[in-house]
């Protein structure tokens, strides 16, 4: 068995890993703001809901293999500007707003820092 420092040891890793380029049959890209839905499955019913938010990147963008539904988000206040971070919202549970993909990659940019 492993031990709590390895286990630790290897998240960090794995979150210090760049995210990797938008994959093919991904309906978001990396960028993208999306509006979160009102309801969500009582699985996530502690989920936040109905907010704006920039795509960051999809669960195998960053951690390899092929889930291009599950998203990490970082959300946005009334004003449009980043502020928290937050993770995993499935493709079906986002509505497009903006595909100006380059302004997203700049909040993400400043949020990330």
């Amino acid at each position: 068995m492993r031990s709590y420092a390895e286990r630790l040891a290897e998240a960090k890793a794995l979150n210090a890993r760049p995210v990797g380029p938008d994959l093919p049959n991904q309906k978001f890209p990396r960028g993208t703001r999306v509006l979160v839905a009102e309801t969500m499955p009582d699985m996530m019913s502690h989920f936040p809901t109905d907010f704006q938010a920039i795509v960051d990147y999809t669960y195998a963008q960053k951690y390899w293999g092929d889930d291009i539904d599950s998203y990490s988000l970082i959300m946005l206040d009334e004003k449009g500007e980043p502020y928290n971070s937050i993770a995993w919202y499935q493709e079906n549970q986002l509505t497009l707003i903006d595909d100006n993909t380059a302004y997203g990659i700049k909040l993400i940019e400043s949020y990330s820092g």
